[in-house]
Protein backbone atom coordinates (compact mmCIF):
# COMPACT_ATOMS: atom_id res chain seq x y z
CA UNK A 1 0.00 0.00 0.00
CA UNK A 2 1.63 3.61 -0.95
CA UNK A 3 2.47 5.48 1.95
CA UNK A 4 0.49 9.04 2.32
CA UNK A 5 3.39 12.21 2.81
CA UNK A 6 1.83 14.83 5.09
CA UNK A 7 3.30 18.19 3.58
CA UNK A 8 3.15 21.53 5.53
CA UNK A 9 3.75 24.41 3.27
CA UNK A 10 4.38 27.75 5.06
CA UNK A 11 2.66 30.29 4.23
CA UNK A 12 2.31 34.05 5.29
CA UNK A 13 1.44 37.71 4.34
CA UNK A 14 4.33 38.70 1.66
CA UNK A 15 4.66 35.35 0.59
CA UNK A 16 5.79 34.33 -2.88
CA UNK A 17 2.87 32.87 -4.60
CA UNK A 18 4.94 30.82 -7.67
CA UNK A 19 7.59 29.70 -4.79
CA UNK A 20 4.65 26.72 -3.63
CA UNK A 21 1.56 26.76 -6.17
CA UNK A 22 3.35 25.45 -8.92
CA UNK A 23 5.99 22.87 -6.59
CA UNK A 24 2.49 21.83 -4.90
CA UNK A 25 0.50 20.93 -7.95
CA UNK A 26 3.69 18.67 -8.84
CA UNK A 27 3.53 16.98 -5.55
CA UNK A 28 0.13 16.96 -6.16
CA UNK A 29 0.58 14.97 -9.05
CA UNK A 30 1.90 11.71 -7.19
CA UNK A 31 -2.10 11.29 -6.35
CA UNK A 32 -2.48 10.84 -9.86
CA UNK A 33 -1.52 7.21 -9.70
CA UNK A 34 -4.77 6.34 -8.61
CA UNK A 35 -6.05 7.66 -11.80
CA UNK A 36 -7.49 5.07 -14.47
CA UNK A 37 -5.81 6.49 -17.06
CA UNK A 38 -2.99 8.52 -15.73
CA UNK A 39 -1.61 5.92 -13.28
CA UNK A 40 -0.51 3.11 -16.00
CA UNK A 41 2.08 5.67 -17.45
CA UNK A 42 3.01 6.64 -13.98
CA UNK A 43 3.83 3.13 -12.98
CA UNK A 44 4.60 1.93 -9.58
CA UNK A 45 4.48 4.78 -6.94
CA UNK A 46 5.01 4.46 -3.31
CA UNK A 47 3.92 7.68 -2.17
CA UNK A 48 0.82 9.89 -2.02
CA UNK A 49 0.34 13.47 -0.63
CA UNK A 50 -2.00 15.22 1.94
CA UNK A 51 -1.38 19.44 2.23
CA UNK A 52 -1.59 21.69 4.93
CA UNK A 53 -1.42 25.31 4.46
CA UNK A 54 0.16 26.97 7.57
CA UNK A 55 -0.03 30.35 8.40
CA UNK A 56 -0.03 32.75 11.18
CA UNK A 57 -3.89 32.82 12.07
CA UNK A 58 -6.77 31.94 9.85
CA UNK A 59 -7.34 34.87 7.73
CA UNK A 60 -6.92 35.41 3.93
CA UNK A 61 -3.12 35.37 2.91
CA UNK A 62 -2.23 38.35 0.73
CA UNK A 63 0.36 37.49 -1.28
CA UNK A 64 3.68 39.47 -2.38
CA UNK A 65 1.78 41.05 -4.78
CA UNK A 66 -1.19 42.48 -3.17
CA UNK A 67 -4.48 42.66 -3.93
CA UNK A 68 -2.91 42.38 -8.22
CA UNK A 69 -3.10 38.09 -6.63
CA UNK A 70 -5.27 35.77 -5.45
CA UNK A 71 -5.41 34.96 -1.74
CA UNK A 72 -4.75 32.20 -0.21
CA UNK A 73 -6.79 30.26 2.57
CA UNK A 74 -4.53 28.40 5.34
CA UNK A 75 -6.17 25.08 6.91
CA UNK A 76 -4.31 25.74 10.06
CA UNK A 77 -2.37 28.16 11.95
CA UNK A 78 1.19 27.54 13.23
CA UNK A 79 0.55 27.70 17.18
CA UNK A 80 -2.63 25.02 16.20
CA UNK A 81 -0.08 23.15 14.08
CA UNK A 82 2.38 22.71 17.36
CA UNK A 83 -0.70 22.33 19.54
CA UNK A 84 -1.58 19.36 17.76
CA UNK A 85 1.13 17.33 17.89
CA UNK A 86 0.90 16.69 14.09
CA UNK A 87 4.52 16.02 12.53
CA UNK A 88 4.44 16.74 8.60
CA UNK A 89 6.93 14.49 6.64
CA UNK A 90 7.96 17.40 4.11
CA UNK A 91 8.08 21.09 5.30
CA UNK A 92 7.46 23.72 2.34
CA UNK A 93 9.10 26.96 2.93
CA UNK A 94 8.67 29.85 0.22
CA UNK A 95 10.08 33.02 0.33
CA UNK A 96 9.09 35.84 3.15
CA UNK A 97 10.41 38.51 4.74
CA UNK A 98 13.99 39.91 3.04
CA UNK A 99 16.23 41.62 5.60
CA UNK A 100 15.58 45.49 6.56
CA UNK A 101 18.09 48.08 6.13
CA UNK A 102 19.79 47.03 9.12
CA UNK A 103 20.23 43.58 7.93
CA UNK A 104 17.58 42.05 10.41
CA UNK A 105 14.62 39.54 9.29
CA UNK A 106 11.54 39.33 11.09
CA UNK A 107 10.13 36.47 10.72
CA UNK A 108 5.77 36.41 11.01
CA UNK A 109 3.83 35.35 13.83
CA UNK A 110 4.35 31.60 14.89
CA UNK A 111 6.43 30.23 11.85
CA UNK A 112 9.78 30.38 14.08
CA UNK A 113 8.30 28.61 16.62
CA UNK A 114 6.39 26.06 14.04
CA UNK A 115 9.63 25.27 12.11
CA UNK A 116 12.00 25.16 15.84
CA UNK A 117 9.27 22.16 17.07
CA UNK A 118 8.72 20.41 14.07
CA UNK A 119 11.71 21.01 11.21
CA UNK A 120 14.00 18.87 13.15
CA UNK A 121 11.69 15.82 12.76
CA UNK A 122 10.75 16.35 9.16
CA UNK A 123 12.24 13.67 6.86
CA UNK A 124 12.78 16.30 4.56
CA UNK A 125 12.38 20.21 4.43
CA UNK A 126 12.49 22.56 0.99
CA UNK A 127 12.63 26.37 0.51
CA UNK A 128 12.28 28.15 -2.66
CA UNK A 129 14.00 31.57 -3.22
CA UNK A 130 14.75 33.49 -0.35
CA UNK A 131 12.94 30.58 1.76
CA UNK A 132 16.16 29.84 2.72
CA UNK A 133 16.62 32.75 4.59
CA UNK A 134 14.24 31.54 6.69
CA UNK A 135 15.73 28.48 7.34
CA UNK A 136 18.84 29.61 7.95
CA UNK A 137 17.61 32.23 10.70
CA UNK A 138 15.93 29.53 12.55
CA UNK A 139 19.27 27.35 12.13
CA UNK A 140 17.91 24.65 10.18
CA UNK A 141 20.80 25.50 7.44
CA UNK A 142 23.81 25.30 10.52
CA UNK A 143 26.28 23.15 8.59
CA UNK A 144 24.75 22.56 5.45
CA UNK A 145 25.15 23.42 1.87
CA UNK A 146 22.26 26.06 0.28
CA UNK A 147 21.62 28.61 -2.17
CA UNK A 148 18.69 31.10 -2.69
CA UNK A 149 17.31 33.28 -5.38
CA UNK A 150 20.60 34.74 -6.88
CA UNK A 151 18.83 38.38 -7.22
CA UNK A 152 18.90 38.77 -3.25
CA UNK A 153 22.11 36.57 -2.95
CA UNK A 154 24.06 38.91 -0.98
CA UNK A 155 21.58 40.23 1.44
CA UNK A 156 20.58 37.07 2.49
CA UNK A 157 24.25 35.45 3.27
CA UNK A 158 24.86 38.73 4.90
CA UNK A 159 22.04 38.47 7.20
CA UNK A 160 22.66 34.42 7.68
CA UNK A 161 24.68 32.92 10.55
CA UNK A 162 27.99 32.35 9.49
CA UNK A 163 28.25 28.14 9.39
CA UNK A 164 26.04 27.79 6.13
CA UNK A 165 27.97 26.94 3.15
CA UNK A 166 26.20 29.24 0.37
CA UNK A 167 26.81 27.87 -3.37
CA UNK A 168 26.57 30.53 -5.68
CA UNK A 169 25.55 28.54 -8.73
CA UNK A 170 23.21 26.49 -8.60
CA UNK A 171 20.10 25.57 -9.27
CA UNK A 172 19.28 23.92 -6.43
CA UNK A 173 20.74 22.07 -3.60
CA UNK A 174 20.72 18.96 -1.56
CA UNK A 175 22.10 18.51 1.19
CA UNK A 176 21.32 15.25 3.36
CA UNK A 177 16.95 15.81 3.68
CA UNK A 178 17.55 19.77 2.89
CA UNK A 179 16.57 21.05 -0.35
CA UNK A 180 17.21 24.45 -0.92
CA UNK A 181 16.70 26.24 -4.42
CA UNK A 182 17.27 29.47 -6.32
CA UNK A 183 14.91 31.91 -7.11
CA UNK A 184 10.84 31.14 -7.64
CA UNK A 185 10.75 29.46 -11.35
CA UNK A 186 14.21 27.15 -10.11
CA UNK A 187 11.85 25.85 -7.48
CA UNK A 188 9.44 23.88 -9.68
CA UNK A 189 12.50 22.38 -11.16
CA UNK A 190 13.64 21.24 -7.95
CA UNK A 191 9.94 19.65 -7.23
CA UNK A 192 10.81 17.51 -10.24
CA UNK A 193 13.78 16.50 -9.01
CA UNK A 194 12.24 16.18 -5.82
CA UNK A 195 9.28 13.42 -6.74
CA UNK A 196 12.28 11.72 -8.75
CA UNK A 197 14.02 11.10 -5.60
CA UNK A 198 10.82 10.34 -4.05
CA UNK A 199 8.59 8.05 -6.88
CA UNK A 200 11.68 7.25 -9.14
CA UNK A 201 12.61 8.71 -12.98
CA UNK A 202 9.08 7.00 -14.82
CA UNK A 203 7.01 8.84 -12.32
CA UNK A 204 8.58 12.07 -12.61
CA UNK A 205 9.02 11.90 -16.57
CA UNK A 206 5.39 11.66 -16.95
CA UNK A 207 5.16 14.87 -14.28
CA UNK A 208 6.98 16.58 -16.43
CA UNK A 209 5.60 15.99 -19.71
CA UNK A 210 2.37 16.70 -18.45
CA UNK A 211 3.09 19.75 -17.21
CA UNK A 212 5.72 20.18 -19.84
CA UNK A 213 8.34 21.88 -18.11
CA UNK A 214 12.07 21.55 -19.64
CA UNK A 215 14.53 19.80 -17.80
CA UNK A 216 17.43 21.72 -16.08
CA UNK A 217 19.90 20.21 -14.43
CA UNK A 218 21.20 21.36 -10.85
CA UNK A 219 24.26 23.37 -12.00
CA UNK A 220 21.47 25.16 -14.78
CA UNK A 221 22.12 28.77 -12.86
CA UNK A 222 22.73 31.32 -15.50
CA UNK A 223 21.25 34.21 -13.24
CA UNK A 224 24.31 33.39 -11.02
CA UNK A 225 26.48 35.20 -13.63
CA UNK A 226 23.62 37.22 -14.66
CA UNK A 227 24.10 39.08 -10.75
CA UNK A 228 27.56 38.96 -11.08
CA UNK A 229 28.22 36.54 -8.56
CA UNK A 230 30.51 34.26 -10.56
Amino acid sequence: MPQTLNIGVCIFPGVTLSDFIPCIEVLAGLNNADHPVFGPMMGEVPYRTKFDYIAPTMDPVLSLNGECAPTINPTTTYAKAIASGKQYDIIWVPAGPVPDEKGNVHLPDGLKEFLTERGPKAKYICSVCGGSLILAVVGLLSGKKATTNKALYRPIVAASPKDIEWVAKARWVIDGNVWTSSGVSAGTDMAIAFTEHLAGTRAARFLRGFIEIREAPQDDDPFAEFHGLV
